[in-house]
């Protein structure tokens, strides 16, 4: 009964609307079932609801700039890092080998000078007074020469820090120091040193005790000699104070070592201004009470003045180091006589 009502009802609705379709035409149902779409035209579709002006990524900004996980720049720094410190350790030990041959060259020549006899001696002698008479006549006449064209002591070429030729095997280094240095994690190495940018000294990274691996600076550099043996050179950094203090200790000799104190004023978030402090002598002595250490301190603003003569307009008036790397356990920097500095830090 309900499905012969059912179909009554269908054929009955077919019935009207073909009566009132017009003549002439083509039936049209009420309701049209779409196909289902293929994937092409699904994607198509999608692609043309998105809005035209939707904000596209610039793309300029990719062009010079890698980006990469913090696991893959760890990597990368370990293995740069370590590549740096084999480097450096090469280079020590081949200025190790040179020192030792030019110290057995020394010796070797002190030990032929010995068996001249009593008249080459004479004469030498002799020779020595003639050739001092001639240079006192020649100071003589250049006594009126004022002091910034003397090369004495005091002329500012004597705070120049000296560069060393370090040769292949040193370029070396520094070519893996400037690689290391682009993959810097501490981009403002200054901040905390004397409590700069309001950050707590404790937070600064310089802290610490630090070795010396390599350095280009001539002043920095002691070859081993008969009298003094090896020298070993190290830096206390004190953020909360401000100083950096080098510290040379020698094998053997009377001189048992030295200290040299540096103030340091932070002049941005890389460099920092330096100011010799004082100078502090450790000596053999049998009254060490009394002699074994003797401090001088030092004319900070003369120094500042003779180290600023003849320097560019353009460049600073004082010396300073800029911080190339640094992390927990090493440290990279330049001075402002474009030598190189690698430290580790010593725990």
């Amino acid at each position: 009964m309900k499905a012969f009502t059912f179909l009554s009802v269908a054929l009955f609705w077919v019935a009207v609307t073909s009566a009132s379709a017009p003549t002439g035409r083509s039936f049209k149902p009420a309701f049209v079932v779409a196909p289902l779409p293929s994937p092409r035209t699904k994607s198509s579709v999608r692609s043309s609801s998105i809005d035209a002006n939707t904000n596209q990524p610039d793309l300029e900004k990719f062009n010079n700039v890698i980006y990469a996980t913090d696991d893959t720049m760890d990597m990368l720094r370990g293995e740069l890092k370590a590549r740096l410190l084999k480097a450096a350790d090469d280079y020590s030990a081949m200025r190790a080998k040179t020192d030792d041959l030019v110290l057995r060259a020394k010796e070797f020549e002190e030990q032929t000078s010995t068996v001249a006899s009593k008249k080459q001696r004479f004469v030498s002698r002799l020779l020595g007074k003639i050739v001092r008479k001639i240079s006192r006549r020649k100071h003589k006449k250049n006594e009126d020469k004022t002091l910034s064209q003397s090369q004495g002591i005091l002329t500012s070429d004597s705070f120049k820090q000296m560069k060393l030729d370090v040769g292949v095997t040193g370029n070396k280094v520094i070519e893996l120091a400037e690689q290391l240095s682009l993959l810097n994690p501490t981009p403002n190495p200054t901040l905390g040193f004397k409590e700069y940018g309001g950050v707590a000294a404790n937070e600064n990274k310089l802290n610490g005790q630090w070795k010396l691996r390599f350095t280009t600076a001539s002043d920095a550099s002691f070859a081993a000699t008969k009298e003094r043996g090896l020298a070993t050179t190290s830096q206390i950094i004190d953020a909360k104070k401000g100083t950096f203090t080098n510290e040379v200790d020698f094998e053997k000799g009377k001189l048992r070592g030295f200290r040299v104190v540096v103030n340091g004023k932070p002049l941005s978030n890389t460099d920092i201004q330096l100011a010799f402090k004082s100078v502090k002598l450790l000596r053999k002595s049998s009254l060490p009470w009394l002699f074994g250490e003797i401090t001088i301190r030092l004319p900070s603003r003369l120094i500042r003045w003779l180290a600023a003569r003849n320097r560019p307009e353009d460049e600073r008036n004082a010396p300073y180091l800029s911080l190339k790397y640094l992390d927990d356990d090493l440290r990279i920097h330049t001075t402002d006589s474009n030598n190189w500095f690698v430290q580790s830090r010593i725990s």
